[in-house]
Protein backbone atom coordinates (compact mmCIF):
# COMPACT_ATOMS: atom_id res chain seq x y z
CA UNK A 1 0.00 0.00 0.00
CA UNK A 2 1.03 3.13 -1.03
CA UNK A 3 2.04 6.23 1.74
CA UNK A 4 -0.29 8.32 -0.08
CA UNK A 5 -2.93 5.92 0.04
CA UNK A 6 -1.92 5.66 4.22
CA UNK A 7 -2.57 9.50 4.56
CA UNK A 8 -5.47 9.46 2.46
CA UNK A 9 -7.70 7.22 5.00
CA UNK A 10 -6.69 9.38 7.42
CA UNK A 11 -8.42 13.00 6.63
CA UNK A 12 -11.36 12.57 8.59
CA UNK A 13 -9.12 12.61 11.65
CA UNK A 14 -8.56 16.11 10.28
CA UNK A 15 -11.98 17.49 11.63
CA UNK A 16 -11.96 14.97 14.85
CA UNK A 17 -8.53 16.54 16.10
CA UNK A 18 -9.75 20.33 15.06
CA UNK A 19 -12.95 19.92 16.99
CA UNK A 20 -11.54 18.32 19.98
CA UNK A 21 -8.68 20.64 20.33
CA UNK A 22 -10.60 23.68 20.37
CA UNK A 23 -13.35 22.16 22.53
CA UNK A 24 -11.06 21.25 25.17
CA UNK A 25 -8.63 24.20 24.71
CA UNK A 26 -10.91 27.37 24.72
CA UNK A 27 -14.38 26.24 25.03
CA UNK A 28 -14.85 25.47 28.67
CA UNK A 29 -12.55 28.65 29.62
CA UNK A 30 -14.96 30.60 27.20
CA UNK A 31 -18.20 29.28 28.50
CA UNK A 32 -16.97 30.64 32.10
CA UNK A 33 -15.33 33.61 30.78
CA UNK A 34 -17.81 34.77 27.69
CA UNK A 35 -20.97 32.80 28.46
CA UNK A 36 -21.12 33.53 31.60
CA UNK A 37 -21.96 30.34 32.95
CA UNK A 38 -21.01 28.21 36.35
CA UNK A 39 -17.93 26.23 35.69
CA UNK A 40 -18.60 23.31 38.03
CA UNK A 41 -22.04 23.57 35.89
CA UNK A 42 -19.93 23.30 33.01
CA UNK A 43 -17.70 20.66 34.12
CA UNK A 44 -20.63 18.17 35.07
CA UNK A 45 -21.98 18.86 31.40
CA UNK A 46 -18.62 17.68 29.64
CA UNK A 47 -18.60 15.14 32.38
CA UNK A 48 -22.26 13.50 31.32
CA UNK A 49 -21.51 14.04 27.80
CA UNK A 50 -18.48 11.97 27.72
CA UNK A 51 -19.62 9.23 30.29
CA UNK A 52 -22.72 8.67 28.28
CA UNK A 53 -21.52 8.80 24.92
CA UNK A 54 -18.74 6.37 26.63
CA UNK A 55 -21.11 3.85 27.11
CA UNK A 56 -22.46 4.22 23.69
CA UNK A 57 -18.82 2.97 22.21
CA UNK A 58 -19.47 -0.73 22.48
CA UNK A 59 -22.79 -0.47 20.56
CA UNK A 60 -21.00 1.74 17.89
CA UNK A 61 -17.99 -0.59 17.56
CA UNK A 62 -20.12 -3.75 17.26
CA UNK A 63 -22.69 -2.60 14.81
CA UNK A 64 -19.48 -0.98 12.72
CA UNK A 65 -18.33 -4.08 12.79
CA UNK A 66 -21.78 -6.50 11.94
CA UNK A 67 -23.10 -4.16 9.54
CA UNK A 68 -19.71 -4.01 7.60
CA UNK A 69 -20.70 -0.21 8.01
CA UNK A 70 -17.35 1.64 8.92
CA UNK A 71 -17.49 4.07 5.99
CA UNK A 72 -20.67 4.97 6.73
CA UNK A 73 -20.66 5.53 10.60
CA UNK A 74 -17.56 7.66 9.46
CA UNK A 75 -19.16 9.80 7.35
CA UNK A 76 -22.48 10.42 9.79
CA UNK A 77 -20.03 10.94 12.33
CA UNK A 78 -17.87 14.17 10.41
CA UNK A 79 -21.42 15.26 10.40
CA UNK A 80 -22.51 14.90 14.07
CA UNK A 81 -18.69 16.48 14.82
CA UNK A 82 -19.60 19.44 12.73
CA UNK A 83 -22.94 20.51 14.00
CA UNK A 84 -22.07 19.58 17.55
CA UNK A 85 -19.78 22.27 17.66
CA UNK A 86 -21.78 24.64 15.79
CA UNK A 87 -24.09 24.01 18.52
CA UNK A 88 -21.80 24.73 21.23
CA UNK A 89 -21.24 28.19 20.17
CA UNK A 90 -24.41 29.27 19.84
CA UNK A 91 -24.93 30.66 22.97
CA UNK A 92 -22.97 33.29 22.07
CA UNK A 93 -26.03 34.91 20.26
CA UNK A 94 -28.18 34.26 23.43
CA UNK A 95 -29.12 36.96 25.83
CA UNK A 96 -26.99 36.49 28.58
CA UNK A 97 -30.35 36.62 31.23
CA UNK A 98 -31.68 33.20 29.14
CA UNK A 99 -29.13 31.19 31.06
CA UNK A 100 -31.22 27.91 30.49
CA UNK A 101 -31.52 28.12 26.65
CA UNK A 102 -27.69 28.99 27.19
CA UNK A 103 -27.09 25.96 29.19
CA UNK A 104 -29.17 23.74 26.81
CA UNK A 105 -27.50 24.51 23.65
CA UNK A 106 -23.79 24.08 25.31
CA UNK A 107 -24.94 20.47 26.46
CA UNK A 108 -26.88 19.69 23.54
CA UNK A 109 -23.61 20.51 21.26
CA UNK A 110 -21.33 18.38 23.61
CA UNK A 111 -23.13 15.65 23.62
CA UNK A 112 -23.71 15.42 19.56
CA UNK A 113 -19.95 16.35 19.15
CA UNK A 114 -18.93 13.37 21.07
CA UNK A 115 -21.30 11.04 20.07
CA UNK A 116 -19.25 12.38 16.74
CA UNK A 117 -16.19 11.10 17.86
CA UNK A 118 -17.67 7.83 18.71
CA UNK A 119 -19.20 7.69 15.08
CA UNK A 120 -16.18 8.44 13.37
CA UNK A 121 -12.99 7.53 16.25
CA UNK A 122 -14.07 3.76 16.44
CA UNK A 123 -14.68 2.62 13.11
CA UNK A 124 -11.71 4.14 11.56
CA UNK A 125 -9.54 2.71 14.60
CA UNK A 126 -10.74 -0.59 13.74
CA UNK A 127 -10.37 -0.21 9.68
CA UNK A 128 -7.26 1.06 10.13
CA UNK A 129 -5.50 -1.41 12.84
CA UNK A 130 -6.85 -4.70 10.20
CA UNK A 131 -5.18 -2.81 7.38
CA UNK A 132 -2.23 -2.09 9.24
CA UNK A 133 -1.87 -5.85 10.17
CA UNK A 134 -2.48 -6.83 6.96
CA UNK A 135 -0.21 -4.14 4.54
CA UNK A 136 1.88 -3.05 7.14
CA UNK A 137 1.87 0.13 5.78
CA UNK A 138 2.72 2.92 8.93
CA UNK A 139 -1.03 3.57 9.25
CA UNK A 140 -0.64 4.30 12.38
CA UNK A 141 2.27 7.22 12.05
CA UNK A 142 -0.26 9.07 8.93
CA UNK A 143 -3.49 8.97 11.46
CA UNK A 144 -1.13 10.75 14.28
CA UNK A 145 0.37 13.10 11.65
CA UNK A 146 -2.75 13.75 9.99
CA UNK A 147 -4.79 14.45 13.47
CA UNK A 148 -2.25 16.52 14.97
CA UNK A 149 -2.36 18.57 11.68
CA UNK A 150 -6.21 19.01 12.29
CA UNK A 151 -4.93 20.23 16.18
CA UNK A 152 -2.69 22.30 14.98
CA UNK A 153 -5.55 24.38 12.44
CA UNK A 154 -7.27 24.09 15.83
CA UNK A 155 -4.69 25.84 17.21
CA UNK A 156 -4.23 28.31 14.65
CA UNK A 157 -8.26 28.93 15.01
CA UNK A 158 -7.32 29.93 18.58
CA UNK A 159 -5.65 33.14 17.00
CA UNK A 160 -9.02 34.05 15.72
CA UNK A 161 -11.30 32.74 18.08
CA UNK A 162 -9.07 34.34 21.18
CA UNK A 163 -11.02 37.71 21.26
CA UNK A 164 -14.01 36.24 22.13
CA UNK A 165 -12.84 34.60 25.53
CA UNK A 166 -14.65 37.34 26.94
CA UNK A 167 -18.13 38.79 26.29
CA UNK A 168 -18.65 41.75 23.68
CA UNK A 169 -22.05 42.63 22.30
CA UNK A 170 -22.97 42.39 18.48
CA UNK A 171 -19.75 40.15 18.26
CA UNK A 172 -22.30 36.55 17.91
CA UNK A 173 -22.76 36.37 14.04
CA UNK A 174 -18.80 36.92 14.01
CA UNK A 175 -18.50 33.92 16.44
CA UNK A 176 -20.78 31.76 14.49
CA UNK A 177 -19.65 33.16 10.75
CA UNK A 178 -15.49 32.09 11.63
CA UNK A 179 -16.82 28.87 13.60
CA UNK A 180 -18.85 27.56 10.13
CA UNK A 181 -16.66 28.48 7.77
CA UNK A 182 -13.56 26.26 9.28
CA UNK A 183 -16.06 23.64 9.95
CA UNK A 184 -17.71 23.65 6.69
CA UNK A 185 -14.18 23.30 5.18
CA UNK A 186 -12.43 20.59 7.09
CA UNK A 187 -15.91 18.76 7.02
CA UNK A 188 -15.69 18.37 3.11
CA UNK A 189 -11.80 17.73 3.24
CA UNK A 190 -12.90 14.49 6.30
CA UNK A 191 -15.61 13.59 3.35
CA UNK A 192 -13.53 13.18 0.44
CA UNK A 193 -11.26 9.95 0.74
CA UNK A 194 -14.78 8.36 2.04
CA UNK A 195 -15.73 8.61 -1.49
CA UNK A 196 -12.49 8.79 -3.17
CA UNK A 197 -10.87 5.50 -1.82
CA UNK A 198 -11.64 2.36 -3.99
CA UNK A 199 -10.34 -0.77 -1.88
CA UNK A 200 -13.56 -1.65 0.44
CA UNK A 201 -13.07 -4.02 3.83
CA UNK A 202 -13.14 -7.47 3.23
CA UNK A 203 -16.62 -8.67 4.02
CA UNK A 204 -17.08 -10.32 7.53
CA UNK A 205 -18.51 -13.74 7.10
CA UNK A 206 -19.23 -14.90 10.97
CA UNK A 207 -20.16 -12.32 13.34
CA UNK A 208 -19.88 -13.39 17.38
CA UNK A 209 -22.65 -12.41 19.69
CA UNK A 210 -22.35 -8.86 21.05
CA UNK A 211 -21.84 -10.27 24.72
CA UNK A 212 -19.35 -13.45 23.19
CA UNK A 213 -17.23 -10.38 21.75
CA UNK A 214 -17.13 -8.64 25.19
CA UNK A 215 -15.91 -12.18 26.83
CA UNK A 216 -13.03 -12.32 24.81
CA UNK A 217 -12.60 -8.81 24.90
CA UNK A 218 -12.42 -9.09 28.80
CA UNK A 219 -10.28 -12.00 28.67
CA UNK A 220 -6.89 -9.79 27.16
CA UNK A 221 -4.97 -8.88 29.96
CA UNK A 222 -2.33 -7.21 27.75
CA UNK A 223 -5.58 -5.20 26.45
CA UNK A 224 -6.26 -3.98 29.74
CA UNK A 225 -2.83 -3.30 30.71
CA UNK A 226 -2.59 -0.66 27.14
CA UNK A 227 -6.40 1.09 28.22
CA UNK A 228 -5.00 1.79 31.84
CA UNK A 229 -1.81 3.01 30.63
CA UNK A 230 -4.07 5.36 27.89
CA UNK A 231 -6.44 6.26 30.38
CA UNK A 232 -3.63 7.95 33.02
CA UNK A 233 -1.99 9.69 29.38
CA UNK A 234 -5.57 11.17 27.95
CA UNK A 235 -5.97 12.32 31.51
CA UNK A 236 -2.71 14.39 31.46
CA UNK A 237 -3.36 15.71 28.32
CA UNK A 238 -6.81 16.48 28.89
CA UNK A 239 -5.79 18.50 31.55
CA UNK A 240 -3.19 20.34 30.01
CA UNK A 241 -5.35 21.55 26.98
CA UNK A 242 -8.12 22.55 29.16
CA UNK A 243 -5.98 24.41 31.84
CA UNK A 244 -3.42 26.13 29.48
CA UNK A 245 -5.84 29.50 28.79
CA UNK A 246 -6.38 29.37 32.85
CA UNK A 247 -2.59 29.07 33.13
CA UNK A 248 -1.09 31.46 30.81
CA UNK A 249 -4.00 34.34 31.88
CA UNK A 250 -4.46 33.65 35.27
CA UNK A 251 -0.86 32.51 36.63
CA UNK A 252 1.19 34.30 33.82
CA UNK A 253 -0.65 37.22 33.28
CA UNK A 254 -0.53 36.64 29.47
CA UNK A 255 -3.38 35.53 27.48
CA UNK A 256 -1.98 35.27 24.05
CA UNK A 257 0.55 33.08 25.59
CA UNK A 258 -1.68 30.13 25.85
CA UNK A 259 -2.31 29.83 21.92
CA UNK A 260 1.51 30.14 21.49
CA UNK A 261 2.34 27.01 23.53
CA UNK A 262 -0.79 24.96 22.07
CA UNK A 263 0.61 25.84 18.95
CA UNK A 264 4.29 24.67 19.63
CA UNK A 265 2.80 22.08 21.31
CA UNK A 266 0.95 20.55 18.29
CA UNK A 267 4.00 21.16 15.88
CA UNK A 268 6.09 19.20 17.92
CA UNK A 269 4.14 16.50 18.46
CA UNK A 270 3.37 16.28 14.43
CA UNK A 271 6.81 16.54 13.69
CA UNK A 272 8.35 14.19 15.74
CA UNK A 273 5.85 11.13 14.77
CA UNK A 274 7.96 10.25 11.74
CA UNK A 275 11.08 10.27 14.05
CA UNK A 276 9.69 7.90 16.61
CA UNK A 277 8.85 5.64 13.76
CA UNK A 278 11.94 5.69 11.73
CA UNK A 279 13.55 4.81 15.38
CA UNK A 280 11.65 2.09 16.08
CA UNK A 281 13.61 0.52 13.11
CA UNK A 282 16.83 0.52 15.07
CA UNK A 283 15.49 0.82 19.01
CA UNK A 284 12.56 -1.38 20.55
CA UNK A 285 9.36 0.72 20.91
CA UNK A 286 8.98 -0.38 24.17
CA UNK A 287 12.23 1.50 25.00
CA UNK A 288 11.26 4.86 22.97
CA UNK A 289 8.24 4.45 24.84
CA UNK A 290 9.63 4.78 27.77
CA UNK A 291 12.12 7.45 27.19
CA UNK A 292 9.33 9.68 26.56
CA UNK A 293 7.61 9.14 29.53
CA UNK A 294 10.58 9.86 31.12
CA UNK A 295 11.32 13.02 29.35
CA UNK A 296 7.81 14.29 30.58
CA UNK A 297 8.50 13.68 33.83
CA UNK A 298 11.94 15.47 34.11
CA UNK A 299 10.63 18.71 32.54
CA UNK A 300 7.11 19.01 34.34
CA UNK A 301 8.74 19.86 37.69
CA UNK A 302 10.89 22.83 36.16
CA UNK A 303 7.87 24.13 35.56
CA UNK A 304 7.33 25.48 39.23
CA UNK A 305 10.70 27.08 39.16
CA UNK A 306 9.73 29.25 36.04
CA UNK A 307 6.88 30.69 36.65
CA UNK A 308 7.64 34.22 36.97
CA UNK A 309 8.68 35.36 33.97
CA UNK A 310 8.74 32.09 32.47
CA UNK A 311 6.78 32.99 29.06
CA UNK A 312 10.00 32.12 26.64
CA UNK A 313 10.45 28.62 28.84
CA UNK A 314 6.62 27.48 28.91
CA UNK A 315 7.16 27.64 24.84
CA UNK A 316 10.44 25.52 25.42
CA UNK A 317 8.16 23.16 27.73
CA UNK A 318 5.70 23.03 25.53
CA UNK A 319 7.61 21.71 22.66
CA UNK A 320 9.12 19.12 24.71
CA UNK A 321 6.35 17.93 25.66
CA UNK A 322 4.65 17.82 22.77
CA UNK A 323 7.82 15.69 21.17
CA UNK A 324 7.51 13.39 23.64
CA UNK A 325 3.62 12.86 24.03
CA UNK A 326 3.70 12.04 20.15
CA UNK A 327 5.60 8.76 20.75
CA UNK A 328 2.51 7.67 22.93
CA UNK A 329 0.54 9.31 20.46
CA UNK A 330 1.57 6.86 17.95
CA UNK A 331 2.55 3.92 19.96
CA UNK A 332 -0.94 2.92 22.20
CA UNK A 333 -3.49 2.43 18.78
CA UNK A 334 -0.56 0.64 17.15
CA UNK A 335 0.01 -1.85 20.63
CA UNK A 336 -3.82 -2.16 20.79
CA UNK A 337 -3.70 -3.56 17.08
CA UNK A 338 -1.04 -5.75 17.75
CA UNK A 339 -2.44 -6.83 21.21
CA UNK A 340 -5.90 -7.86 20.42
CA UNK A 341 -4.87 -9.47 16.82
CA UNK A 342 -7.27 -7.57 14.62
CA UNK A 343 -7.34 -8.65 10.90
CA UNK A 344 -8.87 -7.51 7.76
CA UNK A 345 -12.16 -8.45 7.93
CA UNK A 346 -12.52 -9.54 11.91
CA UNK A 347 -14.93 -8.55 13.26
CA UNK A 348 -14.12 -7.75 16.86
CA UNK A 349 -11.57 -5.15 15.90
CA UNK A 350 -14.57 -2.16 16.27
CA UNK A 351 -15.51 -3.93 19.73
CA UNK A 352 -11.94 -3.57 20.64
CA UNK A 353 -11.19 -0.28 19.44
CA UNK A 354 -14.97 0.71 21.03
CA UNK A 355 -13.52 -0.36 24.44
CA UNK A 356 -10.10 1.71 24.02
CA UNK A 357 -12.07 5.06 22.90
CA UNK A 358 -14.51 4.32 26.26
CA UNK A 359 -11.34 4.05 28.50
CA UNK A 360 -10.11 7.48 26.55
CA UNK A 361 -13.42 9.31 27.13
CA UNK A 362 -13.55 8.33 30.91
CA UNK A 363 -10.28 9.74 31.29
CA UNK A 364 -11.40 13.29 28.66
CA UNK A 365 -14.70 12.82 30.79
CA UNK A 366 -13.13 13.04 34.75
CA UNK A 367 -10.84 15.76 33.29
CA UNK A 368 -13.21 19.08 32.86
CA UNK A 369 -15.36 17.47 36.00
CA UNK A 370 -12.13 18.22 38.74
CA UNK A 371 -11.40 21.58 36.86
CA UNK A 372 -14.45 22.74 37.19
CA UNK A 373 -15.25 21.95 40.82
CA UNK A 374 -11.90 22.50 41.72
CA UNK A 375 -12.30 26.11 40.30
CA UNK A 376 -15.68 26.45 41.91
CA UNK A 377 -14.46 25.18 45.52
CA UNK A 378 -11.54 28.18 45.55
CA UNK A 379 -14.07 30.75 44.02
CA UNK A 380 -12.56 31.72 40.71
CA UNK A 381 -13.56 34.56 39.20
CA UNK A 382 -11.66 35.87 36.02
CA UNK A 383 -11.70 39.44 36.93
CA UNK A 384 -10.14 39.03 40.37
CA UNK A 385 -6.81 37.60 40.95
CA UNK A 386 -6.26 35.79 44.09
CA UNK A 387 -2.92 33.54 45.51
CA UNK A 388 -5.04 30.48 46.50
CA UNK A 389 -6.82 30.42 43.36
CA UNK A 390 -3.41 30.80 41.17
CA UNK A 391 -1.44 27.90 43.42
CA UNK A 392 -5.13 25.92 42.36
CA UNK A 393 -4.87 26.47 38.56
CA UNK A 394 -0.74 25.54 38.94
CA UNK A 395 -1.23 22.39 40.91
CA UNK A 396 -4.19 21.65 38.19
CA UNK A 397 -1.82 22.31 35.54
CA UNK A 398 1.72 20.81 37.00
CA UNK A 399 1.40 18.21 39.42
CA UNK A 400 -2.09 16.51 38.42
CA UNK A 401 -0.31 15.64 35.17
CA UNK A 402 2.90 14.68 36.28
CA UNK A 403 1.27 12.22 38.74
CA UNK A 404 -0.83 11.12 35.87
CA UNK A 405 2.33 10.58 33.31
CA UNK A 406 4.17 8.81 36.46
CA UNK A 407 1.22 6.56 36.96
CA UNK A 408 1.25 5.31 33.54
CA UNK A 409 5.37 5.02 33.32
CA UNK A 410 4.25 2.66 36.34
CA UNK A 411 1.97 0.73 33.86
CA UNK A 412 4.24 0.73 31.26
CA UNK A 413 7.19 -0.89 33.39
CA UNK A 414 5.20 -3.64 34.38
CA UNK A 415 3.30 -4.03 30.89
CA UNK A 416 7.38 -4.67 29.39
CA UNK A 417 7.88 -6.62 32.17
CA UNK A 418 4.72 -9.06 31.78
CA UNK A 419 5.51 -9.20 28.00
CA UNK A 420 8.96 -10.09 28.04
CA UNK A 421 8.23 -13.25 30.29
Amino acid sequence: MRTYSTILLALPLLLGGFVQFVISQFYQKFATDALLLDSAAIGIIFFISRVTDAVLDPVCGYLSDKWNARRRFIFVGLIALAAGMFLAFLPSAVDAPQKTLSYSLAAGGIFLLYFGVTLVYIPHYAWLGALHRTHKAPFFASRAIVENVGTILGGAALVLLNPYQTRVEGQSASLLLTVGWMLALLFMLGVFPLFLYKNTEKSIEKTPSFFGAVQVLFQNKRFAFVCAMSFFNQFAATLLLALSLYYSDYVLHNKELGVAMAIIFLLSATAFVPLWSLLTRKFSKYSLWRTALILILVIFPTLLLAQNGASPYVLFFAGVVGASASAVIFFVPQEVSEVTGIEEGDAGGGLYFAAFTFVNKSAMALAPLVIGVALKAVGYNPTIRETHVTHTISALFIAAPFLAFFTSALLLHFYVKRTQQ
